[in-house]
Parts: C-alpha cells; sequence; structure tokens
C-alpha cells in the first residue's frame, strides 16, 4: 500500500504550524497514530508533497523525524514504511523509564514552574475532550514531555522525550484495540498533576509507574 492508497492528510486539522516541517510531521504522525495509515504503508515524498501542497524538502525532513521517532522506516530511495508495533519494544521502553523515572520526577519537582504546571492542566483539560485519537496521542506525549523537560537536564530529559516520542504507537494501538483505556490515562494525568502540586514525588512515581504500564496492559487485554 502507497501513501495514495491508504493515507489520509488532512493539514487543516494541524492545530500547530509554525514551519512547513512542523504541518508536514504533525499531519503524517496524526494520520499514523490514528490508524488512517496502517503498519506497511508505503510513503512516498513526491506524492504527500503532492497532497500538502509543499516542496519536497519539508516531507524529507518531516519523515526523518518520523524515522526517529520509530514510527517509520526510511529505504535508500527516501522511501518510507510505516511500522508495525513490535510489543518486546514497547516492554523495553516501560522497563527503562521505570528505571529513570524516580530521578525525573525528584529533578521535575524542584524544577518545575508554576506556567509549566498550567500548561500540563490545559493539556489534561484537553485531553479529557479530546476525541481525534491521533491529536490524543500527540498532546499525551506533550503533557509528559512538560515533566521530562522540568528536569532542567539535557541528557536526562533528552532521553525520556525520545522514549516518549517511540512510545507514540504504542499508545495508539492500545487505545484502538482497547479504547476504555483512555479514562484511566486520563484519570491519571490529573493524579499525577495533584502529586507534583504536593510536591509529593512518592506518589508522582506510584502514579507513572503504572501509567507508563497502560500500553502494554491494552495490548494485552481481552476482546
Amino acid at each position: 500500500m502507497t501513501s495514495t492508497e491508504g493515507l489520509s492528510l488532512v493539514a487543516a486539522s494541524v492545530s500547530r504550524r509554525v514551519t512547513a516541517v512542523d504541518m508536514v510531521r504533525d499531519t503524517l504522525r496524526a494520520a499514523i497514530l490514528r490508524g488512517d495509515v496502517p503498519g506497511d504503508a508505503r510513503l512516498i515524498q513526491t506524492e504527500i508533497a503532492a497532497q500538502l501542497g509543499v516542496s519536497t524538502t519539508p516531507v524529507r525532513e518531516a519523515m526523518r523525524d518520523l524515522a526517529s521517532d520509530g514510527l517509520i522506516t526510511l529505504d535508500s530511495h527516501r522511501i518510507g514504511t510505516v511500522r508495525r508495533p513490535d510489543w518486546d519494544e514497547m516492554q523495553e521502553i516501560v522497563d527503562i523509564r521505570r528505571d529513570l523515572e524516580p530521578l525525573a520526577i525528584r529533578l521535575a519537582i524542584d524544577g518545575i514552574a508554576a506556567e509549566d504546571m498550567a500548561h500540563a492542566r490545559r493539556l489534561a483539560e484537553d485531553l479529557s475532550a479530546e476525541e481525534d485519537l491521533g491529536s490524543w496521542v500527540q498532546k499525551n506525549g506533550e503533557f509528559h514531555c512538560i515533566f521530562h523537560r522540568a528536569t532542567r537536564t539535557t541528557r536526562l530529559a533528552g532521553i525520556l522525550v525520545t522514549l516518549e516520542n517511540a512510545g507514540g504507537m504504542f499508545v495508539a494501538q492500545a487505545q484502538r484495540l482497547h479504547p476504555e483505556i483512555r479514562k484511566r490515562a486520563v484519570a491519571d494525568h490529573f493524579a499525577l498533576i495533584d502529586a507534583y502540586e504536593r510536591r509529593d514525588a512518592e506518589a508522582a512515581f506510584a502514579i507513572q509507574h503504572e501509567h507508563i504500564s497502560l500500553p502494554l496492559q491494552g495490548s494485552q487485554a481481552g476482546p
């Protein structure tokens, strides 16, 4: 399957347009996460550029970003292929994050600013009302990256943001299989904010410890 056969790209649905690269990346990511573009679908730069009314340059850069996030692979001819979720990879992401989160949460509680907390609460409210799966997963990543970046570190925050982005496809797939897990995820967001406001690192870690495994639980749940 090529991008023109299975790809529904609606640039008008993208809420953040800073550059053409941002627009292409966000549109492609949302389409992949929604399942509009299934695993093994081919993404051809010239076709995507024509659909979105841009040159191939921002498409090429956006596809590199998506490859870095683990959503697609790129071949030597610059053709992208949408990856199928490998749940062993998600288990690895969960294991790594569980080891890093205690340190990250302690640092974030010390480093998070009032405007960060306000931003997190706005996103939590948005997530509680968001119906589009692609937009939900992207906003979910933005929500958690607020806390990753609040560690005020370079390498730790970078690792956590990379893992957050890599987990997006698993979050989306789990919710496609079992939409009911979204309610628990939304409740966790508000509970996490409350724990940070109380500066309760132990409570925040307990919430996050279970929250990051929700995609695995969704993948394993019965029909």
